[in-house]
């Protein structure tokens, strides 16, 4: 994939273009390094080439843990990156390299320009942004109010991508149960069509309403 090949880039201004191409950088991070860090002001917003980002909320009372609010890859952005980026302000989450990561990361100031100089850029960020806080919402509902079920079918849907590579361990942590109670309810998902279950991935086999 390359830089080009993000859905907004095919709408931008010719100058606008050459612009981002001028100023862009190449990135290249391990997995497991953080990105960045609740309150942190991000100086540039990724795009990926390859490899995934887990967005996530996290507490330092004991027993608080964290909440997955999604997971970034390529062809995807980042709306806590973004928005702390262009508007200057602490991140609201933190982010983490989940698969090691290749891509390109356009500086604050060229992205800041963009939002002034390009009417195809702002009308993308904001039907971007609308999408992203939809998904976040629903999950912030699903996490308070339904059973465990419909609270893991909800996880699964919000993550944008038909195969997801995770752990039943890791899903119990971000859920707030057991590892028993996933692999049971995922299980029973299995025979019922829903999923297709593998060695540390998730494949959805059934839209989910």
């Amino acid at each position: 994939m390359q830089l080009q090949d993000y859905q907004f880039f095919k709408s931008l201004e010719p100058h606008v273009m050459q612009k981002v191409l001028e100023d862009v950088k190449k990135v290249s991070v391990g997995v497991g390094s953080f990105l960045y860090y609740q309150g942190d002001i991000n100086d540039g917003i990724l795009f990926l080439q390859k490899g995934s980002v887990k967005v996530f909320l996290h507490s330092d009372e004991i027993g608080k843990g964290e909440i997955t609010l999604y997971y970034i890859t390529p062809g995807e952005q980042c709306l806590v990156n973004t928005l702390s980026t262009i508007s200057q302000t602490p991140a609201t989450a933190t982010a983490i390299v989940d698969e090691s990561i290749t891509g390109w990361l356009v500086p604050a100031k060229t992205m800041q320009w963009l939002v002034e100089n390009s009417p195809a850029y702002r009308e993308f960020k904001v039907a971007f942004c609308a999408q992203r806080l939809g998904q976040i919402f629903q999950l912030v509902e699903e996490l308070r109010f339904k059973r465990m079920d419909q609270r893991l079918l909800n996880w699964l849907f919000v993550q944008g991508r038909d195969t997801i590579h995770t752990t039943h361990e890791q899903i119990a942590t971000i859920l707030g149960t057991s590892r028993e109670v996933i692999s049971r309810i995922l299980k029973n998902l299995e025979k019922e069509g829903v999923v297709s279950l593998g060695r540390g991935w998730i494949k959805l086999i059934q839209e989910l309403r």
